[in-house]
């Protein structure tokens, strides 16, 4: 078979295609059309050069541009058109008239509103074909957020040919380990993730790590001149014993799947961002960690290599092709519905789960929303997945056809989970829509929960919603919503008892009665867990730890107070967003803490957060009526973390530190705090272990489903 692949440059992505696909016996041309020229070509009859020149051509539908792509398909006489990429997509259906096969990678659709011509772009691909192939369901979501009117398939895994599969090196002392990197990265995040890495092999003489761009393992400059993407992996590894693929892009896949094939899965850790970490599922649980847990699972991954060989085959083994184009081109044949997706939750026949998110799933972890929708999520899916939808209309339309579906057709249901967000759903008849599928599910025999995360948009909170009619709106909204869903759902959950009469008090402030709440806190997500043990040493003496947020609504006059008044030997470290910084300042030189000794502020995000001491006690020190009833997500961050917490005696927390012996509670002032600091420097958190191992958000999701059960 002949075939012709158009993309708009070259990558790992491309080169695991192209080295399928010859070894399967094609010939396979690569076109560049951005770049106008070829990237590898079989035949020398084909066009050298394009007649159109500049990049605004690449979004004329002029019939010069047609003209030329029937010329070029005619003489190549290929049997099938793959595109690789969002722009090569658009291309092909601006200006290509034959069937084409049209691959999207991870970051094709992670852009803004404000990126017109990548929208043009989108819409433009599907509306002229009625089947995407994404990396997987995230990508899916981003594709219905985007308008997307097209199926959504999951891409093909292909099998990498025998000739690649000699190991790239064995395991000798002393390790060289290779960080893979996005091309793109931050910075400041890729420094710290070196230094905590570092730390595994520190110890270790004439060991190694270098980072290296995932993408530079092949280059366009490889595929000119005909080089394989296997060979070129194992030269530019240079001698690698482990690789660590951390972030995500659109590479990352390809090549962990060629390192999988070439005998790297004992020696193969992956960062557990939303993307990789679903590759490394769909690959038969490769090993993988979020921030520090990613250093302790490196030191486990170097103290025992065999053992994670056999250990990481625990979750299936995928479908690989090895023809990958006959695959491909068996999946384009036949017709299908534009609604279709191949989600994991139609493809098992167990009990239909369900997850709604007013916010959809970010690859985000400086807030408690985007931590806490991920987890709950993942945790649905562990027990079978689930069909996951979020307010996005796009997104919610087309998975709300999918439930009631499967609900006409007769479909066993389980959990219908949804929760909500730090300000009201923005489209109403989305909430009227939901409440009306809820009502259903739990007509067809299944369970219904409505989580309110808070209700702080109803308290007073100096420096939130400081507008009149914005502050009204909101109440307005959010009171209706929450009317709605409450009468919809079986069960109402709240983060703790107390939030509950917390959320209470404030509904009778707006002459609204309360309810009957289910508790159902954050939880430990098993990813993130660093044991105590594993920890890297630090220096002798005491860090006074917050990692949070800065703004009214957490009150953190009273801590700030507190602590200006504390030994100076204690260290005060503040982990907090890039674009709270100027404000932390602020705080700090109000409460005459800018030129502390001992003081440090970060932006780096609080899983790869490395303190400078051995002992470290978190602080959950909140002011404000608020923060008295609510449950703080910090404060399982911390526990995963394996650090004993402080919080305010007042403060809802409290009872639950000090029944699992994860802290203490303290009166508010100076004296008390640095008493319970001496306490837990000495006492530590004992309980934290068992914490790990119970506090989980699969107990979570368990508790859920009990407390529906009619």
């Amino acid at each position: 078979m002949r075939a012709l692949i158009l993309s708009t440059g070259v990558g790992p992505a491309e080169g695991l295609v192209v080295l399928n696909a010859t070894a399967a016996g094609h010939e396979v041309d690569v076109l560049d059309v951005a770049a106008h020229s070829w990237l590898r070509r079989t035949r020398r009859n084909l066009p050298r050069l394009f007649p159109w020149t500049g990049t605004w051509a690449l979004r004329e539908s002029g019939s010069q541009i047609a003209r030329s792509m029937r010329a070029i398909i005619a003489t190549g006489d290929y049997d099938m058109v793959v595109t690789s990429g969002l722009g090569a997509g658009a291309f092909a259906s601006r200006h290509v008239e034959e069937e084409f096969v049209p691959l999207l990678w991870r970051g094709d659709l992670d852009f803004s509103a404000a990126r017109k011509h990548a929208a043009e772009d989108t819409a433009r691909l599907t509306t002229a074909v009625d089947r995407l192939f994404l990396e997987d369901e995230w990508e899916f979501d981003k594709a219905l957020s985007k308008g997307s009117r097209s199926a959504h398939l999951r891409h093909l895994i292909p099998a990498v040919p025998a000739t690649a599969l000699a190991p790239l090196e064995s395991a000798p002392v002393p390790p060289h380990v290779v960080a893979l990197h996005p091309e793109r990265k931050d910075d400041e995040r890729l420094e710290n993730q070196l230094a905590a890495l570092g730390s595994a092999i520190a110890e270790v003489p004439g060991s190694s790590l270098r980072p290296l761009s995932a993408s530079a393992l092949y280059r366009r400059r490889d595929m000119e001149r005909n080089r394989g993407f296997d060979a070129v992996t194992r030269a530019r590894l240079d001698g690698a014993t482990h690789v660590v693929l951390v972030g995500s892009s659109r590479d990352h896949a390809a090549v962990g799947d060629l390192l999988l094939a070439t005998g790297f899965r004992g020696r193969l850790l992956v960062e557990d961002t939303i993307g990789t970490g679903a590759w490394a599922e769909s690959r038969g649980g490769v090993r993988s960690g979020r921030g520090l847990r990613l250093v302790a699972e490196l030191s486990a991954m170097l103290e025992a290599p065999e053992a994670q060989e056999s250990a990481s085959e625990t979750r299936g083994v995928p479908v690989r092709h090895e023809d990958l184009l006959a695959a491909y081109r068996a999946a384009m044949a036949g017709r299908v519905d534009r609604d279709f997706e191949d989600l994991e939750a139609l493809r098992h026949a167990g009990p239909l789960d369900v997850f709604f998110s007013t916010s959809p799933l970010e690859d985000r972890t400086d807030g408690a929303r985007p931590q806490r929708v991920r987890n709950m999520a993942d945790a649905l899916d562990d027990g079978g997945a689930a069909v996951r939808m979020s307010s996005v209309p796009g997104v919610f339309d087309r998975r709300v056809r999918a439930v009631r579906a499967a609900i006409t057709a007769g479909r066993p249901l389980g959990l219908f989970y949804g929760e909500n967000s730090t300000s009201p759903i923005p489209v109403p008849r989305v909430t009227e829509e939901l409440a009306d599928v809820m009502r259903e599910f739990s007509r067809a025999g299944g369970q219904t929960v409505w989580f309110v995360r808070d209700l702080h948009w109803l308290d007073d909170i100096e420096g939130y919603l400081e507008d009149a009619d914005a502050r009204r709106d909101t109440q307005a909204r959010g009171l209706l919503e929450l009317e709605t869903l409450a009468a919809a759902a079986d069960r109402l959950a709240a983060p703790s008892i107390e939030s509950g009469r917390g959320f209470d008090a404030l509904l009778a402030r707006h002459g609204r009665a309360g309810h009957d709440w289910v508790p159902l806190p954050p939880a430990v997500a098993p990813a993130n867990t660093v044991p105590p043990g594993l920890r890297a040493p630090g220096d002798e003496g005491l860090t006074l730890l917050y990692a949070g947020g800065v703004s009214g609504i957490y009150g953190l006059g009273q801590y700030l107070d507190a602590a200006a008044r504390l030994d100076e030997a204690i260290r005060l470290d503040f982990v907090v967003r890039p674009g709270e910084r100027d404000a932390l300042d602020a705080l700090l030189e109000d409460h005459g803490l800018a030129d502390r000794p001992g003081v440090r502020v970060t932006t780096v995000p609080f899983e790869w957060y490395v303190p400078g001491t051995a002992d470290v006690v978190g602080v959950v020190l909140l002011g404000g009526e608020y923060a008295r009833f609510s449950f703080p997500y910090k404060t399982m961050s911390l526990v995963e973390r394996g650090y004993p917490i402080l919080c305010f005696a007042d403060m809802a927390i409290a009872a639950f530190l000090e029944e699992n012996r994860l802290g203490l509670g303290v009166d508010r002032d100076a004296d008390a705090i640095r008493a319970g600091l001496e306490r837990l420097a000495e006492l530590g958190a004992p309980g934290v272990g068992e914490a790990q191992r119970s506090q989980t958000w699969g107990a979570r999701l368990n508790a859920a489903r009990a407390a529906s059960v009619r």
